[in-house]
């Protein structure tokens, strides 16, 4: 079986679950069996997979196996239960305890406390200190774990109880080794001859790695950049997402990346293992062409789409359009996404005075449907190992500006031909640069023969469509089984 590794998944999702979607559906057309196994504890899994059009069965928690049993690993949630979440707050009106019905059939009950700030003295803070999950089927308690603050920003479990896994308690001091197990029953599940594909989590990379699973096979698929400084080509610096991986390369047996430029990057770091890197676009777009319809600008129209987080930098795109409708050009920019990062940009719309010409649109499942609309897509993201809503764009026919960024913009955006990229400078000290800079690439577009731009965009995406990917993944999991080398 394949099993695809990730922490976990939602309503609104990280380029990570996208191309996680995308490649289930060409292993789909391929007939390649796979399972989505997600390590968190997510309330609200099954409506979102319903949402996303995911196959019960195809997805696997780890918490609800601890709680639902061995027949959930191959069979998925047997019985559905209506959601229910209630509050228990004390007398200062702080929030106590929080009591969660899941619609797999888990009761979940978090525990909060109040403790003193390490920062600033005097001051109460509230989090969860430990949590209970109880079978809505049995009633009997099932798992039971604390938090722990790990002085470094950030909160792990530990001290984990699983009660009555057939007939044993178990006890893990943290989540690698409650990983470690968890992994290894859904190995034995599927009769030992797996393909885990590491999309996310550490902790599941050293879970996986760490100890033999026999007859196992890794992938690790990198889906940014994978490193944060390449100043110091003989040590340069690794992005903390990879370092674990690509300080373990001898252990893992495909290396996956989206774009050629990103994996020649690599083998600059590992020369002589060309065999072992491999390259596959993690995102791509339908066979066919879209019929593009003739459009003239101005009005410009841009669209921009991607999680609202701090690294997507949309407020430097936010500000590039407003200075250029502060020179008199007729530019409006639409907003697509959901994220942490949605009050800080209304904010900066307000600040430039650019209610009138940019909006938020909220999340969108059907960007197919909409990217026709624009005129052109805009990104500020200078951390994108890919871009899948890049691809998308160029294939809907819209010019793409773009930073110059590592890997995807370089390999997909061709400058002057079908977009433009833009020099930038990492660093929120050089955010006069960067704003400049995104500007001047919304006027390269607006002072171009833009009818010979939207001719160029879908030419360019040939190699970035379904079948051929679905081709790529074909023969690397033919390889993995049969000791073959791509």
């Amino acid at each position: 079986m394949n099993f695809f590794v990730n922490r976990a998944m939602g309503f609104g999702n990280s380029g990570v679950e996208h191309a996680e979607f995308y490649r289930a559906k060409l292993f789909d057309k391929a007939e390649i069996p796979y399972r989505f196994v997600f390590v968190q504890l997510i309330k609200e899994l099954h409506p979102a997979m319903d949402v996303w059009n995911i196959d019960n069965k195809k997805v696997i928690n780890m918490y609800e196996y601890f709680v639902l049993g061995d027949s959930y690993l191959t069979n998925g949630v047997e019985k559905f239960y209506k959601a229910k979440e209630k509050v228990i707050v004390d007398s200062t009106k702080t929030n106590r305890m929080v009591e969660t019905i899941t619609t797999s059939g888990m009761r979940i009950v978090e525990t909060a406390v109040k403790y003193e700030s390490r920062k600033k003295k005097g001051l109460l803070l509230v989090s969860i200190s430990n949590v209970e999950i109880y079978s809505c089927k049995t009633g009997e308690r099932k798992v039971l774990f604390d938090f722990y603050d790990n002085m470094k920003g950030g909160v792990v479990i530990r001290n984990i109880h699983l009660f009555d896994q057939n007939g044993e308690h178990l006890f893990f001091w943290n989540e690698i080794q409650l990983q470690r197990y968890f992994l290894k029953k859904i190995d034995e599940a599927y009769g030992n001859e797996s393909n885990w594909f590491l999309d996310r989590g550490e902790e599941s990379e050293v879970a996986l790695l760490y100890s033999s699973f026999p007859g196992s096979k890794f992938i690790e698929v990198i889906h940014a950049d994978h490193l944060s400084d390449r100043t110091d080509k003989r040590y340069p610096l690794w992005n903390n997402y990879y370092e674990y991986a690509l300080t373990h390369v001898n252990k893992i047996d495909k290396l996956v990346s989206g774009t050629e430029k990103q994996t020649q990057d690599l083998l600059i770091d590992f020369p002589g293992q060309e065999k072992k890197f491999v390259t596959i676009p993690v995102g791509g777009v339908r066979d066919g062409d879209k019929k593009i319809h003739k459009k003239e600008i101005p009005p410009l129209h841009l669209i921009t789409a991607s999680r609202l987080a701090g690294e997507k930098h949309i407020d430097i795109a936010v500000r590039a359009v407003a200075k250029i409708r502060n020179e008199g050009r007729e530019v409006y920019l639409d907003i697509y996404g959901a994220g942490g990062e949605e009050g800080h940009l209304r904010d900066t719309i307000k600040t430039v005075g650019a209610e009138e010409y940019i909006k938020m649109k909220g999340l969108s499942q059907d960007l197919d449907s909409i990217y026709p609309k624009y005129d052109a897509f805009i990104t500020a993201s200078w951390s994108e190992g890919f871009g899948l809503t890049t691809v998308e764009a160029l294939n809907a026919g819209l010019p793409v500006v773009s930073y110059a960024a590592r890997f995807g913009s370089l390999e997909m955006i061709q400058d002057g031909i079908n977009g433009f990229l833009q020099e930038f400078k990492p660093g929120d000290q050089h955010l006069a640069f960067n704003v400049q800079s995104l500007e001047n690439g919304i006027r390269r577009l607006l002072e171009s023969d833009y009818s010979a731009i939207r001719k160029a965009t879908q030419n360019s995406m040939l190699k970035f469509k379904d079948h051929v990917i679905e081709d790529k993944w074909r023969e690397l999991v033919y390889a993995l089984r049969n000791n073959k080398h791509n």
